[in-house]
């Protein structure tokens, strides 16, 4: 039962792996060989996107990264902070650990995500659902954040038919005393303060065999949302004219007054340990734990001035979640072997307030207060080996490997309306309970071979099967009574091949072009929906009844691209094609709360992306990105709302970035560095639906426009600036300079209007000292 617009369902985790096609600079240490090491390497960003060290500049495939100093120069916290300007990434939510990313137009709001979340090679990929969406680890000792494009089906599983997001946290150094800390302070305007606050710490024990490295991290994030009593609220499923159409207004009945309620703390720990007996081994095992509380969502209602609401109760959310792991190498003359075996346990609870909703669905009960708590529990056991050539020299290169997860997910909910028992018979209106097993497993090989010594052939293939159980139970009035589904259960077998081609035209020069099929496997529906309650809608959309199941869909993707150093130049650019089918889509049925997933036919996607930086002299770098992408339905399906030509949900056609940075030594010992960057997104389509169904007073049925169906084009634009010794580092940001609030998430289907937007302009101070 989903009184909001669905959001991202975590699947399987997938705990990463997939491992690397060509090991294109095998390092003399195992240590070397499966980490990232410095953040550059002659003035270039090293990656690890295929499970090797790659200057970024040489991976032939689209991967953008961002080194950990660039991170804490913008004053990111997470990814959200940072995706405007990474081309082709876009996101619907902002609330952290209930999001849903895409890249590249392959965007989609249903059970599984089409983009894959990974820390260190392990999988945080969850079921998504409106109670739980994408874990977002926080930027705390990362070395690196690296975004890859298409699909990644062959080395990261089928949760990446669209890319991955790839965290890669900083590693013990076996021969170096050293670490950090920082504090910082911000303002936020209309808003209260935040401040943060952390440490870490290198420590060799036995020199160049046994280190440890670890480190804490605090942050208090200030709310900039008012809940005032006495407010009122407007609802669009009601009419309060006849004719026309005027949203009806009603008293919130709210004595609830809380100021920047949506305030935030965010408790880190991490702590790991490299152990390198001789030269051939390196054995890693690593921990990191993240708790999140939020003490209200950042929801404000429409039709107000002020970003305020009117919420009866408070609505924290809590996140929790630990991720265990030990990763092994070893050298095994010409061939290393990794094993990665991983444990991820992630718990979301939330509450939140739905007297709105149900006095929505029931009016008499609007002058009671309700509730709702989901509580969502993810578990996940990963296992990895995998083979890979480490002779960078030889003709051929290859990696291989076998993967296998176990994920246990449930997720309860209990909707409690007290005093309603006279009008429905209970005080408990819904109660759901639902456990889905999910087992992986996978064997996968990817080779290049060099047809000449600037010409490079790839192919690869992941062959997989996912194996889904689940047992669903329901109950309450809004379910229509008591209702069990035990063992449902899905199996698909598929194949995901890749081929790509690459010609070094010079060492600056690169053209490459590949070819990939991404999958995602269909399941069972969630929610045991009773069809005469959801009447209006399912035959609205054709149905009789919602499906049991969803098939999975796929796609081929193609993408021809380029990478250049033209001396103080760099300009990367690809264009891509995508044909996707059977699109896997969340469908909301606005008149009882719930929703199911369907495959919403097939789409289209073509697009370019440039990316470019020009060192104008040694102090002054200007740089920007662009991202075209038409994603556009092409095979709309009976029993959903999408038309032929509708764009693909949460896909902006245009994507802007640009920056402009100056650097120049101060005093004696003194480096400064100002930046200022613009983003720009343009409008995106929300939802398929053009209309919503409306009562006018009289009580006759009609629609009117459908106000969220898109979202509207908006900008930001940030600064910072900073000064360094190498060891003592202050740091000035301001970010989103000009205070704009577009209006992100817009819902207008939980009985009442509301909205989210992106923080407010926030002038911070940060104090990092390294020792």
């Amino acid at each position: 039962m989903q009184p909001t617009l669905a959001k991202s369902i975590s699947l399987p985790v997938l705990l990463a792996i997939g491992a690397s096609a060509v090991a294109l600079a095998a390092p003399a240490r195992a240590q070397d060989a499966v980490a990232a090491g410095d953040a550059s390497e002659g003035g270039d960003i090293v990656v690890t996107a295929r499970k090797a060290r790659e200057r970024l500049q040489d991976v032939p495939i689209s991967v953008n990264a961002l080194s950990g100093d660039q991170l804490r120069d913008r004053g990111a916290v997470d990814v959200k902070d940072v995706l405007r300007s990474v081309p082709g990434l876009s996101f619907s939510g902002t609330e952290r650990g209930l999001g849903n990313y895409n890249i590249r137009g392959i965007s989609t709001v249903a059970s599984a995500p089409t983009v894959g979340i990974y820390l260190d090679d392990i999988s945080l990929v969850t079921i998504a659902t409106t109670f739980s969406g994408a874990f977002d680890p926080v930027f705390f000792d990362m070395e690196r954040l690296e975004v890859l494009k298409g699909p990644q089906g062959t080395l990261y599983g089928g949760s990446s038919m669209g890319g991955a997001i790839k965290y890669v946290s900083a590693r013990p150094k076996l021969d170096e005393v050293g670490g950090s800390a920082a504090a910082g302070v911000a303002t936020t305007a209309h808003g209260s303060m935040s401040y943060n606050a952390e440490a870490v710490v290198n420590l060799p024990i036995v020199q160049d065999v046994l280190a440890v490295r670890g480190g804490i991290y605090f942050r208090h994030d200030g709310g900039y949302i008012d809940n005032v009593a006495g407010g009122s609220f407007t609802n669009s499923r009601y009419s309060s004219t006849e004719p026309g159409f005027t949203p009806q207004r009603q008293n919130a009945l709210s004595t609830r007054s809380a100021s920047n309620q949506n305030d935030a703390n965010t408790y880190v720990g991490r702590l790991s340990l490299l152990w390198q007996p001789d030269e051939s081994w390196s054995i890693r095992p690593a921990a990191f734990y993240q708790h999140y509380k939020l003490d209200n969502p950042g929801q404000f209602f429409l039709g107000e001035k002020k970003l305020t609401s009117s919420y009866r109760i408070a609505q924290p959310t809590t996140d929790k979640a630990g991720i265990y792991s030990l990763d092994i190498n070893k050298e095994l003359g010409g061939v290393q072997a990794t094993s990665l075996t991983a444990y991820f346990d992630r718990k979301l609870d939330y509450v939140r307030d739905y007297s709105f909703f149900i006095g929505g669905l029931v009016p008499p009960l609007l002058g009671l207060t309700s509730d709702n708590l989901s509580a969502s529990r993810t578990k996940t056991f990963s296992q990895e080996f995998r083979l890979a050539s480490t002779n960078s020299d030889a003709p051929l290169t290859w990696i291989a490997g076998l993967y296998y997860s176990h994920q246990d997910d449930n997720l309860y909910q209990i909707a409690t309306t007290p005093g309603a028992t006279p009008v429905i018979g209970t005080e408990v209106g819904y109660v759901g309970d639902t456990t889905t097993i999910t087992k992986q497993y996978a064997a996968f090989g990817e080779a290049t071979y060099k047809l000449l010594d600037n010409l490079d052939v790839t192919a690869g293939v992941r062959l997989f099967q996912i194996k889904q159980v689940v047992d669903i139970m329901g109950d309450g009035p809004f379910n229509g009574g008591l209702t069990q589904v035990i063992g449902r259960r899905s199996n698909e077998k598929g194949i995901n091949p890749k081929f790509g081609i690459s010609y070094k035209v010079t060492r600056d020069n690169l053209i490459y072009a590949s070819a990939a099929k991404g999958f995602r496997p269909g399941g069972p529906n969630r929610f045991q929906i009773n069809p005469v309650l959801c009447a209006a809608d399912l035959n609205q959309l054709g149905l009789s009844k919602a499906p049991d199941t969803f098939d999975s869909d796929n796609l081929w993707s193609y993408e021809l691209g380029t990478k250049n150093q033209f001396g103080n130049i760099m300009f990367n650019g690809a264009l891509f094609y995508t044909d996707w089918k059977k699109i896997q889509q969340q469908i909301n049925l606005t008149s009882c709360g719930f929703a199911f997933t369907g495959n919403a036919g097939a789409a289209h996607v073509k697009g370019a992306e440039a990316e470019a930086r020009i060192n104008l002299t040694r102090a002054f770098q200007v740089g920007g990105t662009a991202t075209y992408s038409d994603a556009k339905i092409v095979e709309a399906v009976p029993g959903t709302t999408a038309e032929d030509g509708d764009q693909v949900l949460a896909v902006p056609k245009w994507m802007l970035s640009g920056y402009a940075s100056y650097g120049a030594e101060l005093i004696e010992g003194w480096r400064g560095q100002i930046r200022g960057e613009y983003q720009y997104q343009s409008r995106s389509r929300r939802q398929f639906n053009r209309t919503l169904a409306i009562l006018y007073p009289s009580g006759a049925a009609g629609t009117t426009p459908n106000r969220a169906e898109f979202r509207g084009a908006y900008q930001v634009v940030n600064a910072f600036a900073s000064i360094s010794d190498g060891e003592t580092e202050f740091r000035l940001y301001i970010n989103n300079l000009f205070d704009n609030r577009p209006f992100l998430d817009t819902d207008l289907t939980a009985g009442v209007d509301r909205s989210t937007t992106i923080r407010p302009r926030t002038i911070g101070l940060e104090v990092r000292r390294r020792f």
